[in-house]
């Protein structure tokens, strides 16, 4: 398996190599875009607005615009002068209680792995991480741009997972409608609270699919072999929300 990234951890003057890991196995049915009309690939192509001709990955450059058509051009060179420390290891700033961050904040996954000679120190840090439930912050330089991470022990070893910036999570009140209060009954609180309280059990993610993608490639499969495809016939809407609480209730009871 090939990895992520390759660095370090660092806290305090403990220094430990690690590799990352992608957590996340993609799982997705891809298509390609075809011409409708003679079933013709279609591609997407760089071409410069000024001349007219398509461009190579080669000939582009990044700029920065300052005013309208007004740029500063960076090269990979200018990139490559940025001092960013956190491109080859991530440096633990502090150590914090879990429950501190919201999960707002978490991004992608990683599993961190010890390279070469850091296992004893990988283990020293997961240990103590473990016994004082802790949870570290730092940085890492990916792809172009500075991360912020939280690294946390994780079934016998660490996980890490890319953190938002606070300026890059909206606000909720910018949302339409967020944090809405409207009346209701007691009798449909209670009911409310029955229903979740019947419908809870401990988690068992294994059990849950992905029932779109299998219903797609039955779809793909059909029209491959030229059957019909069934349409799935809509769920009568209850008439009212108490009625509504009261029959899922008596279908919860009934499973």
């Amino acid at each position: 398996m090939r990895a992520t990234w390759k660095g370090s951890i660092t806290f305090g003057l403990v220094s430990i190599p690690i590799k990352l890991y992608n957590a996340r196995i993609t799982r997705e049915i891809s298509f390609h875009m075809l011409h409708a009309s003679d079933g013709g690939r279609i591609r997407l192509r760089r071409v410069c607005e000024k001349c007219g001709k398509e461009v190579g990955r080669d000939e582009i450059v990044k700029g920065y615009e300052i005013s309208k058509n007004e740029y500063v051009i960076l090269t990979e060179e200018d990139f490559e002068k940025i001092p960013l420390k956190s491109a080859k290891a991530i440096g633990i700033h502090q150590f914090f209680d879990p429950s501190e961050l919201n999960i707002i904040y978490y991004g992608s996954f990683y599993y961190v792995a010890p390279d070469k000679g850091g296992e004893k120190a990988y283990s020293l840090l997961t240990k103590a991480m473990e016994e004082t439930n802790s949870v570290g912050m730092g940085k890492i330089g990916m792809r172009g741009k500075e991360y912020l991470v939280a690294i946390r022990p994780f079934n016998g070893g660490m996980a890490l997972a890319q953190l938002y910036y606070v300026d890059e999570v909206r606000s909720p009140a910018e949302i339409p409608g967020w944090g809405a209060k409207a009346e209701f009954t007691e009798q449909e609180l209670e009911l409310a609270k029955q229903l979740v309280l019947a419908m809870k059990r401990p988690l068992r993610l294994e059990d849950y699919r992905d029932e779109y993608k299998e219903a797609l490639m039955q779809l793909i499969e059909a029209k491959l072999a030229g059957r019909e495809v069934k349409v799935v016939e809509e769920v009568e809407a209850a008439k009212s929300l108490l009625d509504a609480l009261k029959a899922s209730l008596e279908s919860v009871k009934q499973e």
